[in-house]
């Protein structure tokens, strides 16, 4: 019986371990989705009348922009290779091509 507890115990904070750095990467993400953001209105506000300091914009664009396809492409990619739990053949549902 204490090896169970172990073994449950062990799971749990493996899980939870997998939560906390799931929650870190999405902070990151949405920092830099934020600061992306804030760049384009800052040089909107600042530089747009004068249509001067224009790499500022396409830089803001990637920071504000790739957060969303990064994690559009991880969960496109977890749908299609998702373990099927009651088969012991340990097969994957990928895309053959």
């Amino acid at each position: 019986m204490g090896a169970f507890k172990k073994e449950k115990c062990e799971a749990i904070q493996e899980c939870s371990e997998k939560k906390v750095k799931a929650y870190i990467i999405c902070v990151w993400s949405f920092l830099v989705s934020m600061a992306g953001g804030l760049l384009l209105l800052w040089w909107d506000y600042e530089y747009h009348p004068t249509n001067s300091q224009l790499w500022l914009v396409p830089f803001g664009l990637i920071l504000f922009v790739t957060p969303v396809i990064a994690c559009f492409a991880v969960v496109v990619s977890e749908a299609c290779n998702y373990k099927v739990d009651d088969d012991k053949s340990q097969k994957t549902s990928g895309l053959d091509v």
